[in-house]
């Protein structure tokens, strides 16, 4: 891994964040209600919290049925950094020393 960019921005409120993390592999777009990650690059959680994050689900995915539960959210962030952070080789070494439970 030669170098991993990370920006910061804010998009109007205390409570609206999002982080961007670039690879040479790629990018990850990761969407904060204070310090809760709510949404990566088009999945957006359910809100299981206040009335001021759900404006901010709303302006990422409006249409509530197509939200998914929080912890879908947090696996697909695992996912999309996995694919920016490492080759598919070094996943599949991975993925081999979490089985051996190393």
């Amino acid at each position: 891994m030669e170098s991993i960019k990370v920006d910061f921005e804010n998009l109007g409120t205390i409570n609206k964040n999002v982080v961007i993390i670039r690879t040479e592999l790629g990018s990850v777009r990761l969407y904060f209600s204070y310090e809760t990650i709510v949404a990566v690059d088009g999945v957006v959680s359910q809100n299981n919290w206040s009335k001021t994050t759900g404006k901010l689900l709303n302006e990422l995915q409006p249409d509530k049925s197509r939200r998914v539960e929080h912890d879908i959210v947090l696996n697909e962030v695992e996912k999309r950094l996995k694919n920016i952070l490492f080759s598919n080789k070094e996943q599949i070494v991975l993925a081999l020393d979490t089985e051996k439970g190393i």
